[in-house]
Order: C-alpha cells, then sequence, then structure tokens
C-alpha cells in the first residue's frame, strides 16, 4: 500500500479558508507524505488561483471544473486526480480538522479498510449526541 495520503478537498469560493486549511495540513502531517487536491468549481472569488499559488511550498494540485458543480461529482472528479491509495475527503470550510488525519490513518495502517472521522460519536467532540445527524 501505498504510504502517501491524498486528499481530495472540494471548493467553491473558499479562499479565505485555503492558507489557514493548507497550513494546518502541513503542520498535522509532518512526517507523511501526502499530496492535496483541490477541486474548483469555477469559484468567482479566486480560490483556485491561490490553491495553485501555494503550489510551489505544498503539495497542491489544483482542478477547475467549469461546467459542472457539487460535491459530490467534484469528489467522484477528484478520485482521477489521486496518486495515492490512502484518500481522504476533506471539506475546505475548516469544519474538518486536519489534526485527526494521523489518528485516521494509524487505524488504516492497523488494517482497516475505511475510516470516518465523525462529531457523533463518543470521543468525536458532541458527547450524547445520537448517531444520527441533528
Amino acid at each position: 500500500m501505498n504510504e502517501t495520503i491524498s486528499l481530495i478537498i472540494p471548493t467553491y469560493n473558499e479562499r479565505d479558508n485555503i492558507i489557514p486549511l493548507v497550513e494546518r495540513l502541513s503542520r498535522a502531517l509532518p512526517s507523511h507524505s501526502y499530496e492535496i487536491v483541490f477541486i474548483d468549481d469555477n469559484s468567482a472569488d479566486g480560490t483556485a488561483e491561490l490553491a495553485a499559488s501555494l503550489s510551489d511550498k505544498y503539495p497542491v494540485k489544483v482542478t477547475v471544473r467549469k461546467n459542472k458543480r457539487g460535491l459530490a461529482s467534484a469528489v467522484v472528479d477528484g478520485l482521477s486526480q489521486v496518486s495515492s491509495d490512502i484518500i481522504a475527503v476533506m471539506d475546505a470550510d475548516l469544519q474538518h480538522p486536519p489534526e485527526v488525519i494521523p489518528d485516521l490513518l494509524k487505524e488504516i495502517k492497523s488494517g482497516a479498510d475505511i475510516v470516518v472521522a465523525s462529531r457523533y460519536v463518543e470521543g468525536g467532540g458532541c458527547q450524547g449526541w445520537s448517531l444520527t445527524r441533528r
């Protein structure tokens, strides 16, 4: 299994979150090989351009989709862009904390086929909530 993790991040008008997200990913994964694959739905705020400008310093790839929209299809399109067997999907709005990725990777390396982070389970941040989404 390839030890690199590919992070698919769909974006639409997320310019203000790109730098903090990429920096947090870098800090969370100092001893891991990773790539960040932004799939942008032709944002008008310069999201794709800003993300692409980070590729000199960080392992960033950007694909701009001009005739497609939507989170699910962005993830599917991102799957064709990755170079790793380990794939994570994250939102760009900083609601998915990059700092949990090392723990998820430990589970994969321990033999799990799939790992899902959730704030709705014990230890996930919202104690006492049911497993159904509120």
